[in-house]
């Protein structure tokens, strides 16, 4: 059986984190959902990716030829925003009958025979025009056996958690962080700390590969602690758990981290952060509070970049994720700012509760910007927006990344483009 990872009809609920990724590849934890099934499946299965076809050139680059290439077998189809975990997953592996699942009317899973696959083959075949697996035509050919929750006992919030909108990561932020540092293998620590101190040592694991300045706290009695391989962490350092630090990212000399807190690949972070998630890539080397957020890949934030992410009144905050959108309560209390890949700000940046930032936007100036800044958009304060031009945009891009050894390669250059247009012409 192969496992087929896809996204669906709402992919742009979740903007700006989708504009120039697969609802799979966005990070909800420690992980991506698609990382995450593959961690939990055990390379026991083949797994292949269904994306929109302006993604689909970049993301068949990456990930190789089992993107929208399907094999003409017994197949689980997985929506790529949910957040699946094991149980649930071993579940819908063993089920032996064909079966669509369905929750407040949402897809969530899809189990297909062989002989299915070959009659719906032409909705969902590589050449297809459709931006998403078609499903309730699916349903509509095929007699399947439509579960839900009246017989299928798996609940949100305890074995999946559904990411409507970009601030769910936020609402789940902290449950699926703990998850996911339950799938990591922890060791002793058998490194000297005579120089540093660790509270419950036995749920903190620091790489042999990393190293560790004098005078940093490792404070595990809210939650675990994960420091991957080759680490920097400067002196006077203060790390409350949970909190994962991904593969080569530095700790600046006097940061305060109060988890949830997961850091990517390659992230250069300071200051006082917590209930965030960084991807890779992010610059974030001076002092200013980030709480609450989601910072996508090769963001730059300026000295005393601060987030706000409660209101003066206490009261839930209201967003939009695009500049169509009406306002949408979201729930939350604590909600910072949603940040896209490649936006950068300038020092002394005041960010409202509750901002949703595009990708490629320049903020400076000082002040408090909009709560919603478009895409490829130059925010100063005192001007009027203007749009950043695009070979400017992919210059500055073609730099930051090389400065952290990665190529802007043709797929993703021409993804940018597209999504420019898309943007400008909107």
């Amino acid at each position: 059986m192969n496992i087929i990872i896809f996204e669906d009809e709402f992919y742009d609920n979740l903007s700006p984190l989708t504009l120039l990724k697969p609802t799979y590849d966005i990070r909800t934890g420690i992980f991506t959902n698609a990382e995450r099934i593959g961690l939990i499946l055990k390379e026991k299965f083949k797994i292949f990716y269904h994306c929109r076809k302006i993604l689909s050139d970049y993301i068949t680059e990456i990930k190789g030829n089992k993107t929208n290439n399907f094999e003409k077998n017994d197949s689980l189809f997985l929506n790529g925003r949910i957040v699946f975990k094991k149980n649930l997953l071993d579940y819908l592996i063993n089920f032996n009958d064909s079966f669509i699942w369905k929750y407040d009317n949402i897809v969530l899973a899809v189990k297909l025979s062989n002989k299915n696959i070959r009659d719906i083959y032409p909705l969902i075949k590589p050449d297809n025009k459709c931006e998403f697996i078609p499903f309730s035509e699916i349903v509509n050919q095929l007699k399947l056996k439509i579960l839900d929750n009246e017989t299928f006992k798996f609940y949100p919030e305890k074995d999946f958690y559904i990411i409507n909108y970009s601030w769910d990561i936020i609402k789940y932020f902290n449950s699926i962080l703990n998850y996911d540092l339950e799938l990591l293998e922890f060791k002793l620590n058998n490194k000297n700390q005579t120089d540093y101190k660790i509270i419950n040592p036995e749920l903190v694991n620091i790489s042999h590969s990393s190293i560790v300045m004098p005078y940093t706290v490792f404070d595990a009695s809210d939650g675990k602690i994960f420091i991957n391989d080759e680490v920097l962490i400067e002196p006077f350092t203060y790390i409350k758990g949970p909190v994962y630090i991904g593969k080569k990212s530095i700790i600046k000399a006097g940061t305060k981290l109060y988890g949830p807190v997961s850091i990517g690949y390659n992230s250069r972070i300071a200051g006082e952060v917590s209930g965030t998630i960084f991807h890779s890539f992010v610059n974030k080397q001076h002092d200013g509070f980030i709480g609450n957020s989601y910072i996508s890949e090769f963001v730059n934030l300026g000295a005393d970049t601060v987030t706000s992410n409660l209101k003066n009144n206490y009261s839930l905050i209201k967003t939009r994720f695009n500049k169509n959108s009406i306002q949408h309560q979201t729930g939350l209390t604590f909600l910072g700012s949603i940040i896209g890949d490649h936006t950068k700000t300038g020092i002394n940046t005041m960010l409202n509760t509750g901002s949703i930032i595009g990708i490629f936007a320049l903020i400076a100036g000082g002040g408090f910007p909009d709560k919603f800044i478009d895409s490829f958009t130059w925010y100063i304060q005192g001007k009027q927006p203007s749009r950043y031009k695009i070979d400017e945009a992919l210059q500055t891009a073609k730099i930051v990344m090389e400065r952290r050894q990665v190529d802007l390669i043709q797929s993703y250059e021409k993804l940018i483009r597209n999504v420019y247009n898309l943007t400008v012409n909107s």
